[in-house]
């Protein structure tokens, strides 16, 4: 297949509103969704009404798998550093678009840095995959595949993206996902998930040199696992609740701050990977202090 299909010509002869359209739909595997998604289903745990409603220790699985999705990302595209498409970065012109939603819009019709595997679609098919393993129904199933077909087809719809990219993107973290289901014991063994996301971030300075990304990843991945390891056994000893949860929930997104912060400013790499070792370290540990907090309230 070559790399040359898609590009900016596609999203210049789609129709304003599908574009528009894509935009928002991409937002679903974009790093910020998939934090508080995937942060929520661990927070909250099995307080959480019907079948997304997973024990901690499966969820903390689930973080796993986003972390090493991150990671895995992070290394192949800094390691074989292919372009995006032309012009990836300059947002498609929408003229009926009112001036206020024009920088959110920019910034989901946009793409910057490398562009082979496509990073949204390798989180999707690992994270939204994962959860339909964990959920373990067709409809979850099916409703997983969509959502990766999806947000596949918004990048290249976007022009972020060749297809060829795209279509990697979703096999690699297909096959990321089989590996690692079948390691970590169907998700039974979330220590092995961490693990796996670390191998591959450590792998990310190596091959594809020390900077912002790799170290961010590096940092991710070795936090989350230290706070799994030190109070991964506190966390599935605290019963879930939904007062509980929503303290988890206030403290997890203190640290969530942070994590924004750091990718908006993108410190130099010495800071940036241990600025991210607290966020995920204080992402894992959030249930012990929400749940502690809830008891006292």
């Amino acid at each position: 297949m070559s790399r040359g299909l898609g590009g900016p010509g596609v999203a210049a002869a789609l129709p304003d509103a599908v574009v528009v359209a894509a935009a928002v739909a991409t937002q679903l595997g974009d790093v910020w969704f998939l934090f508080g998604l995937v942060g929520g289903l661990y927070w909250f745990g099995d307080a959480l009404p019907g079948p997304i409603a997973l024990d901690r220790r499966r969820a903390a699985y689930l973080v796993g798998l986003g972390l090493g999705a991150n990671a895995l990302v992070t290394t192949l595209k800094t390691w074989l550093a292919l372009p995006r498409p032309p012009d990836a970065a300059a947002a498609p012109t929408v003229e009926w678009l009112p001036s206020l939603l024009a920088p959110p819009f920019a910034g989901a019709a946009t793409g910057t840095g490398f562009g082979f595997p496509s990073g949204h679609a390798t989180a999707v098919a690992v994270v939204y995959g994962g959860l339909a393993l964990l959920v373990g129904t067709r409809k979850a199933h099916a409703t997983a595949a969509a959502v990766v077909a999806l947000v596949a087809l918004t990048r290249v719809a976007l022009g972020v993206h060749y297809l060829v990219d795209v279509v990697a993107g979703v096999a690699v973290g297909a096959a990321y996902l089989a590996v690692v289901h079948a390691a970590a014991r169907r998700g039974d063994a979330p220590t092995r998930a961490f693990a796996a996301a670390l191998v591959l971030a450590l792998l990310g300075p190596v091959v594809g040199g020390v900077g912002f990304e790799t170290m961010s990843a590096l940092g991710a991945a070795l936090g989350a696992f230290l706070a799994w390891t030190v109070a991964g056994e506190a966390v599935e000893r605290a019963p879930a609740t939904r007062r509980g949860g929503t303290a988890s929930v206030a403290v997890g997104a203190a640290f969530g701050g942070l994590f924004a912060a750091v990718y908006v400013l993108e410190p130099a790499a010495h800071l940036s990977a241990p600025a991210m070792a607290v966020v995920l370290a204080g992402v894992v540990a959030s249930p012990v202090a929400g749940e502690a907090l809830a008891r006292r309230l």
